[in-house]
């Protein structure tokens, strides 16, 4: 009977605040409405360059509620979702570290105050839950992808490590599906199995067996894409466009010189008109001010308006000079930018590397604090606290029963690792904006905030061991 009492108060708990969560998300609903961001039309009209994730998420309303109403409810299930999310990862980490109620609500604080942040500091001053961009779903996934990674490591059984390993790759399936970036989310998973796995089955058997979970993540979200270009195209082929974020990059570091590697003679005169169009607007990299932080801040302001303001343009011209169909026309754009990119590829790496090293500085603090020079310094002292503590708790853990401090000390380098993937991976294809690099705000601070716990607990114990 008290062990029943118990369930349903623990029911209880998890329905207040599911229900408060969900406030706290359709509040910024209810003040902002739905925010359009400059993404939004291309996902709405489903163009092909696109990941058919949110695409069909969005065609999905349409399809039940209209056009008129499909927006808001789409936008209202991104709080639902969030709202889950915020209940998942403040009951899991409850559970896991077996938190009293002061740490349960530290945890569901920082995971609130990521949109706090967003809506009352940042410059974009609104909740992504309530705008239509792929963010506003795919930050909610990531926190259950994460969950399921911190299952694979913690779970002693057989069955629940396999389970976790299973929502791992489905949460991955639907991430790729949203964000071609999200193929982070396989590499992290492929670490984690084969550590998860190598003391009980040996590093060649973990490693095969890591490799065969990523393949069939793979193989599901190339599955989607193709069926969904299927399905609406009629051609059982991956989205286009991939090209054209490399290709925006290679233009920034390019100069005029880089023509004589074009082959094609078209291609070569629209290099060219590119080029002197982006040179009218200073948007190549010869005119960003010296240090990292103006490189990447001039490379930030010059990227989208490369690909949208002359890149686009310019083909669009060529295109109507040369009679293309209009439902051509976008096999053709994809056809020229992938040509142009292979093409300016070699010539670009060494500049390439260098905006690189940048990129990654950029992301690193973007992660943790907003770019400032002061800030800057502030993030490298996060880090090295972070550090410290990590270090701390190892020492702190090494006799007793530590299990939860070690499991803290997993939990904080895991968040590590998928800071420097995610850094790394979007620091190659594009600048680290802020929206790129919050997947982890909020889990390493809470990583931080459980390690914290921990090294108490530890002082506590000690204590009383004492005495």
């Amino acid at each position: 009977m008290r062990q029943h009492n118990k369930q349903v108060n623990n029911h209880i708990k998890i329905f207040i605040l599911f229900a408060v969560s969900l406030a706290f998300y359709l509040v910024w609903y209810l003040l902002d409405g739905i925010i359009l961001t400059e993404d939004a039309p291309s996902y709405i009209h489903m163009q092909s360059d696109r990941e058919p994730g949110y695409c069909l998420y969005l065609w999905l309303f349409r399809a039940v509620f209209g056009t008129a109403l499909s927006l808001h409810a789409a936008v209202i299930v991104q709080c639902i979702v969030a709202a889950l999310a915020a209940c998942a990862v403040t009951v899991q980490l409850t559970k896991f570290f077996a938190l009293n109620g002061l740490g349960s609500m530290g945890v569901l604080l920082v995971q609130y105050g990521i949109t706090l942040l967003n809506r009352f500091v940042a410059q974009r001053r609104y909740s992504y839950f309530n705008s239509i961009e792929t963010e506003g779903l795919s930050y909610s996934l990531w926190i259950f992808y994460f969950l399921c990674l911190l299952g694979i490591l913690y779970h002693s059984g057989k069955r629940e490590k396999l389970r976790s390993m299973a929502g791992a790759v489905i949460w991955s399936v639907a991430l790729i599906s949203i964000r071609k970036h999200m193929l982070i989310t396989l590499v992290i998973l492929f670490v984690v199995v084969v550590f998860a796995f190598w003391r009980s089955r040996g590093v060649l058997r973990a490693v095969i067996c890591a490799l065969l979970v990523c393949l069939a993540g793979f193989a599901g979200t190339k599955l989607i894409d193709c069926s969904y270009n299927l399905m609406m195209r009629g051609t059982f082929a991956p989205h286009t466009g991939d090209s054209s974020f490399i290709l925006g990059t290679e233009l920034y570091l390019a100069d005029k010189d880089m023509v004589s590697y074009i082959q094609e003679e078209p291609y070569r005169a629209l290099f060219l008109e590119i080029m002197q169009r982006a040179d009218a607007k200073e948007y190549n990299t010869v005119y960003a001010k010296k240090g990292w932080q103006a490189a990447v801040d001039h490379y930030s302001a010059s990227y989208d308006r490369i690909k949208f303001d002359i890149v686009m343009p310019v083909i669009r011209e060529y295109q109507d000079a040369q009679g293309i169909a209009e439902a051509d026309r976008e096999e053709n754009y994809n056809l020229i930018a992938g040509t142009l990119m292979r093409a300016l590829l070699p010539p670009s790496i060494p500049k390439l590397i260098g905006l690189f090293g940048c990129n990654v500085i950029h992301g690193l603090v973007t992660t943790v604090l907003k770019v400032h020079r002061i800030l800057n310094w502030a993030a490298l002292l996060v880090y090295v606290l972070y550090g410290a503590t990590i270090a701390a708790l190892v020492w702190c853990a090494r006799s007793g029963d530590a299990r939860h401090a070690w499991r803290a000390v997993w939990f904080a380098l895991l968040v590590l690792l998928s800071i420097v993937v995610n850094v790394c991976f979007t620091s190659l294809t594009i600048y680290c904006q802020m929206r790129y690099m919050l997947y982890n705000t909020g889990l390493f601070y809470q990583a931080w905030g459980m390690m914290l716990y921990q090294l108490w607990e530890q002082r506590n114990d000690i204590k009383g061991s004492a005495l």
